[in-house]
């Protein structure tokens, strides 16, 4: 359901900007989820327990631990190595350079919220949701993996990525941001893999699957693909339904690729895109809308996609929402 931008949508935090302004000393205020995220009962994170800030991995792990819902402020940036995050948890940075290195973080519980967080590098996955559901994951940067940046795998559900930047410092032919739906084979997945991806920002050395989808019903809309150099942006894997919608692609390769999945029930569907550089892939017919979405959504216009994704101050990333 599409809706027309409202008061809700620009009145962000005055806290977040003070946040910004004053060297991040302070973890901004959350920021509503939307999209999938807020199906199936919706994200709640922590809720309203008390915060506790970690500056040790032995800390984090402590505080990630179980199902007790809790709210945890991240102290600079910590090499946890491979952490598993339990169930009702809210992770924020306490600022702009704070976040979790050198390992896979791991979701496979429910209702967990990442904010103002810096992820990677990381050896194999840098994040991953691993039959997770209703996940939210907002204003993060995720850079350096020897697999996927943030993969979306084994049954997830309800899952929204907004506001986060990609990128591969010294990239390789394995520089890949998103996996969704990890096998062919895996046809459990089916029904699962309902994701929102939205004003995300593809930069610099990601290669392929921006998402790359199996069996997945994904929308994305208002993000922008800037990875100059690349194999392809969009994977239609097996029985994948995707969305598309008010995206920039700028001088890329393929925006969107078979990948297996026109022979077996793939459907992607598209409007209002822009092609710089580049143009609309002709292979698969467009099926817009493809499903209709069970939440409301705001998109901003197309021609302020760029400008506001990669802001310096307030664009995609580990950067408080824009006033």
């Amino acid at each position: 359901m599409l809706v027309r931008r409202n008061d809700a949508r620009v009145a962000v935090c005055l806290a977040a900007c003070l946040w910004w302004a004053a060297g991040a000393q302070a973890a901004p205020r959350l920021v509503q989820a939307d999209g999938f995220a807020t199906q199936n009962g919706g994200v709640t994170g922590g809720g309203d327990a008390k915060s506790v800030t970690v500056a040790t991995p032995d800390e984090l792990r402590a505080a990630i631990a179980g199902d007790e819902p809790a709210v945890i402020v991240v102290q600079g940036q910590l090499d946890a190595g491979g952490v598993r995050v339990g169930s009702n948890k809210t992770l924020l940075g306490a600022d702009s350079k704070s976040g979790l290195s050198g390992g896979t973080v791991r979701v496979d519980g429910r209702n967990c919220i990442f904010q103002n967080l810096v992820f990677g590098p990381a050896r194999g996955d840098v994040f991953e949701v691993s039959g997770g559901q209703n996940v939210f994951i907002t204003r993060c940067e995720f850079f350096g993996s020897s697999d996927e940046l943030c993969s979306i795998v084994r049954g997830a559900d309800f899952v929204t990525v907004s506001w986060c930047k990609f990128h591969f410092p010294d990239p390789d032919s394995h520089s890949f941001p998103h996996l969704i739906g990890n096998s062919d084979s895996r046809t459990s997945d089916r029904g699962k893999l309902r994701v929102t991806m939205h004003h995300n920002w593809y930069d610099a050395g990601c290669r392929s699957r921006m998402p790359r989808v199996r069996f997945g019903r994904v929308h994305l809309y208002n993000n922008y693909y800037a990875c100059h150099g690349n194999n392809y942006c969009i994977g239609t894997g097996v029985e994948s339904r995707i969305r598309v919608e008010r995206s920039v692609f700028d001088d890329v390769n393929r925006p969107w690729n078979d990948m297996g999945g026109m022979d077996r029930k793939a459907e992607i569907g598209w409007r209002d895109l822009e092609f710089i550089g580049c143009q609309q892939p002709t292979y698969a017919p467009n099926r817009w809308p493809v499903f209709e979405t069970p939440y409301d959504y705001q998109p901003d216009e197309l021609a302020d996609v760029k400008t506001l994704v990669t802001d310096e101050r307030h664009g995609a990333g580990n950067k408080p929402p824009r006033p």
